[in-house]
């Protein structure tokens, strides 16, 4: 057998089995089934980790024992073990969900304590805007490149939105054909009109004008976005040319107010 890929190692850890139940899994798997003896001469594991990550392992319902002497245990396919993996972590996922939402924060979180902003970072971003717009009950504001209209296209059809796309490349009948069944206000904005009234609006001196021309030219707006949901929260990623993305949430009421009104005042340019 050759060498455990680690990527397939990292996979599963990922999904919750620990490096030497996920090591024995997939010998298991591509064995079918092994005497205890047999996987602990291959993996180079400890006697103790082995029959705790096997115990582990048959809780999970991963492997099954199918022979006491000598002690052999077989594994259950890839593809449904997999699934099974997946499974615990949807229940638990679910289970946690529900156990948050009876909680009583006071009892946990001083009123003092309580943070003005949530960062979010990565891929925690886009799980973020997904669940914003799945929550939304009566409106949504948006402002961002095209790289997030995916995430508008499940939104509840009797919410009230207000859309804007800032794009080279997509026109009014592209946007209107992601939102053909909604109701709204929908605009494609050329970035270079953009650029031109963001700049303006900071300044009415024409070199200090293309000094902040310049500097917005320089910054990655395919990255940015302006979520504002029901008047209720707000997301904001600034349009950073860096991998490593970072965006700023609210629900502090006046925050999420003055947020919406400078928001009102940029589409009101726009328009």
């Amino acid at each position: 057998m050759d060498e455990i890929p680690h990527e397939l190692i990292k996979s599963l850890m990922d999904l919750g089995l620990l490096e030497s139940e996920a090591k024995i899994y997939i010998t298991l798997a591509m064995m079918n089934n092994s005497e205890v003896k047999t996987l602990i001469e291959f993996l180079g594991l400890s006697k103790p980790n082995t029959y705790e990550s096997l115990r582990l392992l048959e809780e999970k319902g991963l492997v099954s024992l199918i022979n006491t002497r000598p002690m052999a245990y077989q594994a259950l396919p890839p593809d449904i073990g997999l699934e099974v993996l997946l499974k615990t972590h949807i229940d638990a996922k679910e289970k946690a969900k529900k156990i948050f939402s009876i909680m009583d924060k006071e009892k946990f979180v001083p009123k003092s304590s309580e943070a003005l902003w949530t960062v979010f970072n990565g891929e925690s971003i886009n799980y973020k805007i997904k669940d914003m717009i799945q929550n939304a009950k009566e409106s949504i504001f948006m402002i961002s490149s095209p790289k997030y209209i995916k995430y508008l296209e499940n939104a509840d059809t009797n919410l009230k939105f207000d859309i804007i796309i800032f794009s080279e490349t997509s026109s009014f009948e592209t946007l209107k054909e992601h939102f053909k069944d909604k109701k709204g206000n929908f605009q494609v904005v050329n970035e270079e009109d953009m650029l031109n009234i963001v700049a303006s609006s900071k300044t009415k001196d024409q070199k200090q004008f293309e000094i902040y021309k310049e500097a917005l030219l320089m910054v990655e707006y395919r990255n940015m976005i302006m979520l504002a949901i029901d008047d209720e929260e707000v997301l904001y990623m600034p349009p950073m040319s860096t991998d490593s993305l970072t965006a700023i949430n609210t629900k502090n009421k006046a925050m999420t107010i003055l947020m919406k009104i400078g928001l009102s005042d940029l589409t009101n340019q726009l328009s």
